[in-house]
C-alpha cells in the first residue's frame, strides 16, 4: 500500500485476498474533468453534501463501465492501510441497482484507518453516513454489527458509543445498545426520526449526536414499549 497523508493509493490488498477495487475504478481526484461521467458524479456527491477534501481522503472514485458502471466506488481500509472493502452506490436516479458491493465479507471494519479508538465511536449503516458524521464514524455496510469490529471496540476498551442507525433498523440499534452496555460501555442510542446522517448533513447530525443522553434500563424498557 502507498499512502499520501489519508489519501490511499492501493487498488488491491494482500491482506484480503479475493478483494481488490474494479479494474474501471478511477479516483475522481485523478479523473478526466472533462467527461460528462466525472461531472455527474460530481454533481451527485456535491448533492449529497460531500466536498472535494471528502473526496480526496476517502480516495472516492467513480467507474464509466464494468460491473460498476455509473456509480462511486468508496474504498474502506485497514489500519495497516490494506483495502478491505468497498461499497458502490449509483449516481444515476433512474439506476436499476442502486447500490452494489463485493461478494466477499463484511466481517472487517469499516473505515479502520481513520479510527482513533481512545475517541468516543460512532457506528452507522452506510459509508455515507460515516463520512457525513466525520469524526471516528465506523460504517457496518449493513444493519447488523460483524465480530471483528465487536471485537476490537472491547479490545481497545472504548469508553463512549453511539449507535446512530436509520429508524427502520431500531431493533438491531436496540440490540447493539443491550450487548454494549452489559460491556460496561457508555452507550447513547441516537434517534434519528425519519433521516438519515447524509441527509441530515455534518452541523445538524452532529448537534444531535452529542446532545443524546446515556442510555440507561428506564429508557431502553420505555423503546422496546413504544418504538419495537
Amino acid at each position: 500500500s502507498k499512502i499520501i497523508g489519508k489519501v490511499i493509493t492501493t487498488i488491491s490488498s494482500k491482506k484480503y485476498d479475493d478483494l481488490s477495487l474494479p479494474i474501471e475504478y478511477t479516483p475522481l481526484y485523478l479523473a478526466n474533468k472533462n467527461s460528462p461521467e466525472y461531472k455527474n458524479a460530481m454533481h451527485y456527491l456535491l448533492g449529497r453534501g460531500l466536498s472535494g477534501t471528502d473526496v480526496l481522503r476517502y480516495g472516492i472514485g467513480y467507474c464509466e463501465g464494468g460491473r460498476y458502471s455509473g456509480m462511486i466506488v468508496i474504498p474502506s481500509y485497514d489500519d495497516e492501510g490494506n483495502l478491505n472493502f468497498f461499497t458502490g452506490r449509483s449516481y444515476y436516479k433512474d439506476a436499476t441497482y442502486r447500490h452494489n458491493n463485493p461478494r466477499v465479507s463484511k466481517d472487517i471494519i469499516g473505515f479502520d484507518l481513520y479510527i482513533n479508538w481512545d475517541e468516543p465511536i460512532t457506528i452507522v449503516e452506510g459509508a455515507f453516513d460515516a463520512i457525513a458524521i466525520k469524526r471516528n464514524a465506523i460504517p457496518l455496510f449493513g444493519k447488523s454489527i460483524q465480530s471483528e469490529l465487536e471485537k476490537k471496540i472491547i479490545g481497545n476498551s472504548v469508553k463512549k458509543l453511539y449507535i446512530v442507525l436509520d429508524s427502520d433498523a431500531i431493533k438491531n440499534a436496540l440490540r447493539l445498545t443491550k450487548k454494549f452496555m452489559s460491556y460496561g460501555i457508555e452507550t447513547h442510542l441516537v434517534d434519528l426520526g425519519d433521516q438519515d446522517p447524509s441527509d441530515m448533513g455534518y452541523e445538524n447530525v452532529n448537534e444531535l449526536i452529542y446532545n443524546t443522553q446515556p442510555m440507561d434500563l428506564r429508557k431502553l424498557v420505555e423503546y422496546e414499549l413504544y418504538r419495537v
